[in-house]
């Protein structure tokens, strides 16, 4: 294997929470039913793609009032407050560059918002490579941004690990040719069930574990 290749909310940074919180806001505050099953359809996709479905379903101007307090929440929350990076990251990417892999960001949040949750957790520079959601035409479980990553580090696809915490990242890399790797943003969603085998691992600190290690132990789904 010669690459790596991250989500970054839910798996790098722990954005996912107050992502889900904003939602859950946005659509009561506007009279909408909201649950898990439908911020699970949500993970993972960039707002640009998740509009067009809102548009599809509700009059334009409710998608538009639901996506501008979902926003108003999220960056309200962290204009108060640094992010956080997730339990094992910190180790994970210095045994990375320290062991020769390309290692690469593919997130569908925006090239502002991306590169400074980044620098505010300290870990923009471990990275030979960044896709933004700007920078594609078709969101995940389309697997474009993760082909742009490793044509960016230079590898082959089936060469290449894609660390996921959402059903429509983990499709994305299996569709493209990856090596999928789960790791669940919760106990929640460490259930989640996919139609092909990925291995799954409950941190970053075990898939970690695992790389050292030369093997895999966690069960497939």
């Amino acid at each position: 294997m010669e690459a790596v290749i991250f989500d970054m909310d839910g798996v790098l940074i722990d954005t996912e929470p107050v992502s889900k919180a904003a939602f859950k806001a946005a659509f009561e505050k506007n009279g909408l039913f909201f649950d898990e099953d439908i911020y699970q359809s949500l993970m993972g996709r960039s707002l640009a793609d998740i509009m067009e479905d809102f548009t599809a379903n509700w009059d334009a101007k409710v998608a538009e009032k639901v996506i501008a307090d979902r926003n108003d929440y999220f960056f309200s929350y962290y204009e108060k407050r640094d992010v956080d990076i997730k339990c094992g990251i910190r180790r994970l990417l210095p045994y990375l560059k320290n062991h020769g892999y390309k290692i690469a960001v593919a997130t569908s949040s925006t090239q502002e918002v991306a590169e400074k949750f980044l620098k505010q957790g300290g870990i923009y520079n471990y990275f030979d490579a960044y896709v933004f959601g700007s920078d594609v035409v078709h969101s995940k479980p389309n697997p474009e941004i993760f082909l742009k990553a490793a044509q960016k580090l230079g590898v082959n696809p089936s060469f290449s690990y894609v660390v996921e915490d959402a059903q429509a990242g983990l499709i994305a890399a299996h569709v493209g040719g990856f090596q999928p790797i789960f790791i669940p943003e919760s106990a929640l969603r460490s259930e989640l069930k996919m139609p092909f085998v990925c291995r799954r691992f409950q941190s970053a600190s075990a898939f970690h574990l695992a790389l050292i290690q030369s093997k895999f132990e966690a069960s497939p789904l």
